[in-house]
């Protein structure tokens, strides 16, 4: 499949978070195709953006360009560069005379910052998308003619899989993808994404900010925690279900590599803040004082010395545990110093966002786990799939969620009790066999709880998803009862009770669990000595 094409390694990569179809060893083997995406010729990127921004050379546009591609995927892959302020000075005053003023923003963001990261398409990959959407077309047709295989509706797949390929081949819609993500997570700290350059982009180019962050694959990849980890698990975790529950608009491709960590060192502004930060620091209330008074490294230094570790790593000049003791030793001094993290999601070419009959599907199957109805689940499951006629055993499936559900309601989704494959693996094994044809965002949304699982739990293994989507689910249904929606969905007082009872639930057992580890938490009420107490 690798050297079929990108629609091919495309398709692969699609069929292997289609679990609810495909064995888990199938889905496992295809998911290693994320990695085995080719690159194109710096030459031609520089044509076709030379030719998207009107010039014959691009050394009057860029004062750097790395020939060297950042990353590639299956349609595009990106390169560095930074803009010569000539250039944007002298694209502006041609825009203005032709009374087009779109630039000016961007010609102000870019004289501050020059740096951007552009993505080009591949040469050929619209020809190559519609010629292998055509052949899966007709092997869809015919594969649906043998016993057995029409529950799957492959046509049908098709199709939607030919949507997403289609919206891939434009690179504008990820930059406007982009835009409605920053909008969404504006008055929300610790989450941030590139900007894009939407005057400068075209359906074959994008320009966007450059982010100089750190990746994440950094952290998780160390054989110990760092102090951010814990923070970073939380923020990234209460991001994606504010996407999923307040926004419905899921970034669909959310893996490790498409997500950075930004360390940002402390902000000091005034001397009365000067004066609280030196006093806060010679407090012994302040449990994270200052290793030295030296001044401290920039958030670009601090990033520029990770990213150096990493080269030395993986150019072989330093081993893997001296590469680890170097990162844990450089975060412990960063955030003793009283640097903070932040996160930036990349690639925001293929979103999920449900239309109101099948948001409300989710958010009642989602309701129904998190107050451990399995019964209801199971029936929800089967009324709102797509081809609820062709189920086969209805009743056993039903006892088989239940039981999946019970397990669940044992550690209530904490996540250094239960992971989310013990609790999904059932569930797409018994979608599979008992033929429960759901819709494809469903399962969209289930891989990215997957992959935000594995990450979540690498980073904060105490993690407890349903401490925080309990509250944002019953802000949601309560805003959902006051508009037209709850007319069709209405929003009964016996539901809202059920997530106050398990919200109440939720609470008391984290008291419990944090009196019974009393000695141990970082986090004691009477500091070093707080008595040993045991229930």
């Amino acid at each position: 499949m690798s050297g079929a094409g990108p629609t091919f390694v495309k398709l692969s990569q699609w069929a292997a978070s289609r679990t609810d179809l495909f064995s888990a060893q199938l889905c496992l083997e295809l998911g290693k195709l994320h990695d085995s995406n080719s690159t194109h010729p710096s030459s031609y990127s520089k044509r076709v953006v030379a030719e998207a921004f009107g010039v014959d050379s691009l050394d009057s546009v860029f004062e750097v360009w790395n020939d060297i591609p950042m990353g590639a995927g299956a349609v595009a892959q990106v390169h560095a560069a930074r803009f010569l302020p000539e250039f944007i000075d002298r694209h502006r005053y041609c825009l203005d005379k032709c009374n087009d003023h779109g630039f000016g923003q961007d010609a102000d963001l870019l004289l501050k910052n020059p740096d951007v990261a552009i993505k080009v398409l591949h040469p050929g990959v619209e020809k190559s998308i519609r010629r292998d959407l055509r052949i899966m077309r007709w092997g869809a047709h015919l594969l649906s003619i043998l016993p057995g295989m029409k529950w799957l509706s492959l046509p049908e797949e098709v199709a939607i899989f030919g949507e997403m390929m289609e919206s891939q081949v434009d690179l504008r819609v990820e930059g406007c993808n982009t835009q409605r993500f920053t909008a969404n997570f504006k008055a929300r700290p610790g989450i941030s994404f590139p900007h894009p350059y939407m005057s400068l982009s075209s359906s074959k180019v994008l320009v966007e900010s450059f982010c100089n962050g750190i990746p994440l694959k950094a952290f998780l990849d160390i054989d110990r925690h760092t102090p951010f980890d814990r923070m970073l698990g939380s923020t990234g975790l209460d991001a994606f279900l504010h996407m999923l529950i307040y926004d419905n608009f899921v970034h669909a491709d959310l893996h490790p590599g498409n997500i950075m960590v930004e360390l940002n060192p402390p902000y000091v502004a005034t001397p009365l803040d000067r004066f609280v930060e030196d006093f806060y620091d010679m407090s012994p209330f302040n449990k994270h004082r200052r290793q030295n008074d030296g001044p401290l490294p920039s958030s670009a230094d601090a990033h520029e010395y990770v990213r150096r570790i990493l080269k030395d790593y993986g150019e072989g000049r330093i081993g893997c545990c001296e590469k680890n003791q170097m990162i844990g030793q450089y975060m412990d001094y960063l955030y003793a110093s009283g640097f903070t993290s932040s996160i930036v999601f990349l690639d925001c070419g293929l979103v999920t966002s449900l239309d109101n009959d099948n948001r409300h599907n989710f958010i009642d199957l989602f309701e129904s786990v998190c107050t451990f109805d399995g019964q209801r689940a199971g029936h929800l499951m089967i009324d709102r799939c797509l081809t609820p006629e062709q189920v086969i055993d209805p009743d056993v499936f039903v006892l088989r969620i239940q039981d999946t559900i019970l397990r669940v309601r044992k550690v209530s989704l904490q996540l250094s009790k239960l992971t989310f494959s013990e609790i999904f693996n059932p569930v797409m094994n018994a979608v599979r066999i008992h033929h429960v044809r759901l819709a494809p965002d469903f399962i969209n949304i289930i891989m990215a709880m997957f992959i935000l699982e594995g990450i979540g739990r690498r980073l904060d293994p105490e993690s407890d998803i349903l401490r925080v989507a309990l509250p944002m689910l019953r802000t949601w249904l309560r805003e959902d009862a006051k508009s037209e929606l709850s007319l069709k969905h209405p929003v009964t007082a016996a539901r809202r009770w059920n997530l106050y009872k398990v919200w109440i639930y939720v609470e008391f057992r984290e008291y419990f669990d944090r009196v019974r580890n009393w000695a141990y938490e970082d986090a004691e009420f009477f500091g070093e000595f707080s008595p040993y107490v045991t229930v």
